[in-house]
């Protein structure tokens, strides 16, 4: 599939509400494990109104497709040299990532799944980060409107504590501007979407810091869910711990 097609596709994701964005991740003994971030888009697709004409129903889209972001990176190599090192880093680390995508119209379905395997979780350092940052490396246009993040994301581990750690950015008073005033378009339009964590471990979970997040039976899994409204006015809502037996 081509770049545009991608860029399309994530930038949909911009303008959607009634969404759900679900981060996952496996975590071994050894901290090497796989990333996933789902954004399931069927309800949306579902509330779309439906078109009866022959023609249409003949032409509905379905599309199973898997983009190589590796294959991109070669692709765009002559913009990527144009960034900065600190971008063409950031980019680069995404060189094993991997996006898979369902779309069936008549069946309402819209899934879109970002995958990665780690060798360790610290490889996932603002992950949504770069992969917003892959989106744009190759929009001439947008290059100078770019919004700094409000955070800085990281993934730690060490054998026996997990944690998520979500730090606020020190930005100057006009990149401060820059995201209040995206943030503000961004709650409007993800009015009504979930944010959801399910993280997995070999050994038994002893404790999470989260004070609603909900264990499986068999202690091994997390499960914690917050509103993308709350989440964008607060991102450090998803900074928290995990201690394993």
């Amino acid at each position: 599939m081509k770049f545009k097609t991608l860029v399309l596709f994530i930038s949909f994701i911009a303008t959607l509400n009634s969404c759900i964005f679900t981060e996952e991740i496996y975590v071994h003994k050894d901290g090497s494990g796989n990333f996933s971030l789902k954004m399931d888009m069927g309800e949306l697709m579902k509330g779309l109104p439906k078109n009866n004409d022959k023609d249409s129903l003949q032409h509905s889209k379905v599309i199973d497709s898997i983009i190589f972001f590796k294959d991109i990176l070669v692709e765009h190599k002559d913009s990527i040299s144009q960034l900065s090192k600190e971008k063409q880093e950031a980019v680069e680390a995404l060189k094993d990532l991997k996006l898979e995508m369902h779309v069936n119209e008549d069946k309402g379905e819209m899934l879109l799944d970002f995958r990665l395997d780690f060798k360790d979780p610290s490889e996932l350092k603002n992950m949504q980060e770069k992969i917003a940052l892959a989106q744009s490396f190759n929009d001439k246009k947008n290059k100078d409107k770019e919004v700094p993040s409000k955070t800085t994301v990281d993934y730690l581990f060490n054998g026996r504590t997990f944690k998520r750690k979500v730090v606020l950015k020190d930005l100057s008073e006009e990149e401060l501007k820059k995201v209040d005033k995206s943030l503000q378009q961004a709650s409007t339009f993800l009015e009504g979407s979930t944010y959801r964590l399910i993280y997995h471990f070999d050994k038994k979970i002893k404790k999470v810091s989260l004070k609603d997040a909900v264990i499986s039976k068999d202690k091994k899994t997390m499960t914690f869910e917050v509103s993308m409204d709350s989440l964008t006015k607060n991102p450090q809502l998803l900074d928290f711990e995990v201690r394993l037996k």
